[in-house]
């Protein structure tokens, strides 16, 4: 069975060609990050699927104000404020021609349905709740008008727009700080190696020293200072323990002013920003890399560890408790306080070469499964649902509800007939052990009705072993079984 296909951003007939997706800068920007390459991967995979893409994102001195790039029209104007005017305008002028945004708020979004045509498909983009970043980037006044845009200003303009988060923690602070109304799902992102068996590294390439790589920028939330203060109290019980930070920023000065301050020496080294493959080759022989950031959308820089079979050691903070697996894939810590000695416990397992390799084989394969496809493929099941409800009268469109519910069919009770009918908002997927359904909007009880409407027998539906269950925050990242299966995310999805 394939996959159902979107036509989001396809010209059809007056109703629009563009797929626009709105950010506040894009890769070649000097201060850019994971927002933005998560941005530009989603841009060329609609362009792939068909779609006339339009990037809107701010201007970057020695970069054309307009270019086109993997088969994505970038336009660049306006700074780091006077971009959203911009892109406001450019919406307005060409809101004949738009057929879908994304529009991805990093703190504050674009405002995009104020402009846009009142059935155009709008989806937030939520990356992560800055509610408590302002403070540390800008004046009281400043910051206090930062937080009502991001909580009071984005309910009333966006009001029942459909939201996209990374994670779980942020889908939750979504709806609790932030309070929006528009349905929410969990899209969490990919990475460029994954889907490829030859991204794990070989156990040749890990260093014979103790070595802990970590990579991202050097900015204040990302708290990378916290690891080089763990660094005495490890290097005093590994004696040839190396930190390799890649990556730079506004923090980079005070870090390496820090590593000089407590005589780190050989021990600390910053290599500054690396080229791909450079860092790559690097990341590949780390034992270990860790992650002390205040908070995450989902974190990139962790999964693409994992990629290459590194495990990683993060605080238990919002993203970070996400994307690492406790006990799978990597370890949590409560506290700043306790970092150290988890690196250190870590450290102390991952000299056993059997568990080194258990270690990485777990992280590569949980960090395999989460593609740019896949998270595309959400986004457009997003926006077709969106383009649904718009269609409709407002008194026919549904109540929202944050319920959902997970459903587990086993193999042995699935008929050969069956051709499952599931609605675009729902995510299924089919393993050897059977299928897996994750279905928003639905209790425990309409989840059983809502298998008969997709086409299984009633006595199948009401089977014992037709396990129904409330969802869980993880299930809404990643459906699984109990016990490891392989997963293949091809159930085709249609509209009930």
């Amino acid at each position: 069975m394939k996959p159902a296909t979107s036509k989001v951003g396809r010209s059809k007939g007056k109703r629009g060609t563009f797929l626009v997706i709105t950010n506040w800068r894009d890769g070649v920007h000097p201060e850019a990050g994971g927002a933005e390459v998560l941005c530009e991967r989603l841009a060329a995979h609609f362009a792939r699927q068909g779609s006339e893409v339009v990037y809107l994102t701010a201007a970057v001195a020695g970069h054309p104000a307009s270019e086109e790039r993997d088969g994505v029209r970038i336009i660049r104007r306006g700074g780091r404020l006077t971009v959203y005017l911009w892109a406001l305008g450019w919406l307005l002028c060409n809101r004949g021609r738009v057929k879908a945004v994304i529009d991805s708020q990093n703190g504050i979004p674009f405002f995009s349905p104020l402009v846009v045509r009142r059935r155009t498909p709008v989806v937030l983009l939520l990356h992560h709740v800055h509610q408590d970043q302002f403070a540390m980037h800008l004046p009281p006044v400043a910051a206090a008008l930062g937080r009502w845009l991001e909580g009071p200003g984005t309910r009333a303009v966006y009001g029942d727009r459909a939201v996209v988060t990374l994670s779980a923690s942020t889908r939750h602070d979504a709806r609790r700080r932030l309070a929006l109304r528009g349905a929410i799902t969990v899209a969490p992102p990919g990475s460029d190696f994954a889907g490829s068996r030859s991204a794990r590294r070989s156990e040749e390439q890990r260093s014979r020293h103790e070595r802990i790589v970590c990579v991202g920028r050097l900015v204040p939330h990302k708290r990378t200072e916290l690891i080089v203060d763990a660094m005495p109290a490890l290097v005093a019980r590994h004696r040839d323990l190396e930190l390799h930070i890649v990556g730079d920023g506004s923090n980079r000065a005070a870090i390496s002013a820090r590593a000089d301050e407590l005589g780190l020496g050989r021990h600390v080294v910053l290599h500054g920003a690396l080229a791909a493959e450079q860092r790559d080759s690097l990341l590949r022989t780390a034992w270990l890399s860790v992650a002390a950031s205040a908070w995450e959308g989902w974190c990139l820089t962790v999964m693409e560890s994992n990629l290459f079979g590194v495990p990683v050691v993060g605080l238990r903070r919002p993203g970070l408790r996400d994307s690492i697996r406790d006990g799978e894939t990597g370890w949590l810590v409560d506290e700043e306080t306790q970092l150290a000695a988890g690196i250190d416990r870590a450290l102390a397992e991952l000299a056993d070469p059997e568990a080194a390799e258990a270690w990485s084989r777990r992280a590569h394969a949980w960090a395999n499964r989460f593609t740019w496809a896949e998270m595309g493929g959400r986004i457009s099941r997003v926006l077709l649902t969106e383009e649904g409800r718009l269609a409709q009268r407002r008194d026919e469109r549904r109540t929202r509800t944050d319920v959902a519910s997970v459903v587990h069919i086993p193999s042995a009770l699935v008929p050969s007939s069956w051709s499952a009918r599931f609605r675009l908002g729902d995510q299924v997927v089919e393993g050897e052990q059977g299928f897996l359904a994750l279905l928003p909007g639905a209790d425990t009880a309409s989840a059983r009705r809502a298998l008969q409407r997709a086409g299984l027998p009633l006595d199948i539906v009401h089977e014992p072993s037709v396990w129904v269950s409330v969802a869980r925050p993880a299930d809404y990242v990643s459906l699984e079984w109990p016990v490891d299966s392989a997963v293949n995310l091809t159930v085709p999805l249609v509209n009930r």
